[in-house]
C-alpha cells in the first residue's frame, strides 16, 4: 500500500514538472515572438532615453565622489595617527570651534573667492584665520556666550587688529605697497592681482582717491561682508610665500609657518631651511596652542574638508 502511494506521488510530481516546463517554454516563446514584432517597444524620444542614462551616470558620479571623499577622510585620519601624534585635536570638541565651524561655512563663498583672487589654497587661508577667531572667542567669554555662540557668527575686530582675521593696519598697508613695488621681495608678478585692492569708483567718490586709510578700515571691519578681510590675509600669504620661494624655500603648503608669520608680521619673515611653528598663544578648554600649531592642526584635522578641501 505504502509503495503504491509513493509511486503515485512520484507520477504526479513528474506530471507537474512537465506542465511547468511546458508553461515556461510557452512563455519564452511568447516573449521572443513579441520582441520580434515590437510588441514590447516603449515609445519615447532619444532625449528621454538619454535622460535615463544621464540619471544613471549622475548616480554613478555621486557614488564615485562619496568613495573618493571617504578615501581622503581615511587618509587624513591615518596622517593624524602616524604623522601628527604630537598634535592635540581636542580643540575640535570645544564650544568655540563648534561656533566657528558654522560661521566659516556661512562665509565659504567669500573665503573661496578671496583665496582664488589671491592665488592661494582656501584651506590654507582658513588655517591662518581660525587662530585669531579662537583667541577672540576665548578672550571674552561673556560676549562669546551671549552673542557669538547663539548666533554662530564671526567676531570683527576694530582696534589694534582689524576684521575677522585680525589684520594689523600696518600689515594691510604693506600688503598694498607690495602689490605695486617690483623691487620688493614680496612682489608677485601676476598682473591679475596687482590692482585688486584699488578703490572702486563708488569708493573713490565716498572717500576720495588720495587718502585710502578710511576706506581700508571700512573694508576690513565691515560686519556684513568679510571678503576684504579674507583678501588682505590671502594676499599676505601669497606675498610671503613669494618671498620664501625667491629665497629657495617653498612654504605655500606650510600653514603653520604662514600663520606664524601672519601673526608676527612681515618684518619677522626671514626665509630659512627649517622654520618652526610659533606665534601668540591661545588657551582652549585648558590647553594652550600657538597660532602656528592651531593652523597646522586644522589643516590636517579633516574639519570642513567638504567645504574647503585641500
Amino acid at each position: 500500500m505504502y509503495k503504491a502511494l509513493s509511486t503515485k506521488r512520484w507520477a504526479i510530481g513528474i506530471e507537474v514538472a512537465i506542465i511547468l516546463l511546458a508553461g515556461i517554454g510557452l512563455l519564452f516563446g511568447f516573449v521572443f515572438f513579441a520582441m520580434q514584432i515590437g510588441l514590447f517597444n516603449v515609445r519615447g524620444s532619444i532625449s528621454e532615453r538619454n535622460k535615463f542614462f544621464t540619471s544613471v551616470e549622475k548616480q554613478e558620479a555621486i557614488q564615485i565622489e562619496k568613495a573618493l571623499t571617504n578615501a581622503v577622510n581615511q587618509a587624513v585620519q591615518e596622517t593624524r595617527k602616524q604623522v601628527l601624534p604630537q598634535i592635540d585635536f581636542s580643540w575640535t570638541s570645544s564650544a568655540e570651534w563648534n561656533t566657528l565651524r558654522v560661521a566659516l561655512q556661512k562665509d565659504a563663498d567669500a573665503i573661496r573667492k578671496a583665496a582664488g583672487d589671491a592665488g592661494v589654497s582656501p584651506r590654507v587661508l582658513v588655517s591662518v584665520v581660525i587662530a585669531e577667531q579662537l583667541r577672540f572667542f576665548t578672550s571674552d567669554r561673556e560676549s562669546f556666550k551671549q552673542f557669538f555662540e547663539p548666533l554662530k557668527i564671526l567676531g570683527t575686530l576694530s582696534q589694534f587688529s582689524l576684521g575677522v582675521s585680525g589684520v594689523k593696519p600696518e600689515t594691510a598697508e604693506q600688503v598694498e605697497k607690495n602689490l605695486s613695488t617690483p623691487t620688493s621681495p614680496y612682489f608677485v608678478s601676476d598682473e591679475r592681482i596687482q590692482n585688486i585692492l584699488q578703490l572702486t569708483k563708488t569708493e573713490q567718490e565716498r572717500y576720495g582717491s588720495t587718502d585710502v586709510s578710511l576706506a581700508r578700515f571700512d573694508r576690513l571691519t565691515d560686519p556684513k561682508d568679510h571678503y576684504y578681510s579674507y583678501l588682505y590675509t590671502a594676499l599676505f600669504v601669497r606675498q610671503v610665500s613669494e618671498q620664501w620661494k625667491k629665497a629657495g624655500f617653498d612654504i605655500s603648503d606650510r600653514p603653520e609657518i604662514l600663520a606664524t608669520l601672519f601673526n608676527l608680521g612681515f618684518d619677522k619673515s626671514v626665509p630659512k631651511a627649517n622654520p618652526k611653528a610659533a606665534g601668540s598663544t591661545i588657551t582652549i578648554d585648558g590647553k594652550t596652542y600657538t597660532f602656528g600649531e592651531l593652523a597646522f592642526a586644522f589643516y590636517y584635522s579633516g574639519e570642513l574638508l567638504s567645504v574647503f578641501g585641500y
